[in-house]
Order: structure tokens, then sequence, then C-alpha cells
């Protein structure tokens, strides 16, 4: 009974570790292909000529969280991203892929 329990202990901390490491890495490509994203934005922005506070005017968000978000220092929610993309009159498509 004693080397079931161990058994089971390990396998749960192995499907833990496995769990981990696979959020880890979908978190490293998600910032990645944020960041690009953001960076088309902003070359966007720049070729639209408008200001960060102009973003800030169309969107709604604080001028401040702009720069945040144009520094692509965090992953951005999805709802940023739209309002973002829209002011510029773009439009961003949220697809969910499901292995099968």
């Amino acid at each position: 009974m004693d080397n079931t329990v161990e058994i089971y202990e390990t396998e749960k901390e192995l499907r833990e570790k496995r769990l981990a490491a696979y959020a880890e890495a979908i978190q490293k490509k998600v910032q990645r292909d944020s960041e690009q994203i953001i960076k088309e934005l902003v070359e966007e922005r720049y070729r639209q000529k408008k200001t960060q506070q102009e973003m800030a005017d169309i969107t709604g968000v604080r001028a401040s969280n702009i720069a945040r978000f144009e520094g692509a220092t965090c992953t951005p929610t999805l709802i940023m991203l739209e309002k973002y993309a829209n002011a510029l009159g773009k439009h961003i498509e949220i697809r969910v892929c499901e292995d099968k």
C-alpha cells in the first residue's frame, strides 16, 4: 500500500512539472507573438502620425497604459490589442485552435 502511495505521489509531481513546463512554453510563445503584433501596430501608429495621447483618447485607455502596451513589457490583454488595433482601423481576429 505504501508503495502505491509513493508511486502516485511521484507521478503526480511529474505531471505537475510537465504542466508547468507546458504553461511556460505557451506563455513564451504568446509573448513573442504579441511583441511582433504590437511592433507592427506601433509602426502603423507612426505611419498614421498619431500620438500616444491620441490613441489614449480614441481607445479610452490611459496614456501611461498605452506607453506600457507599446513597450511590450508584459503580455497584453486581448481587449487592449483589439482597442489599439481598432483605433488604427485594423482588425485583429482571435482564434482558439483545439488539438484533436
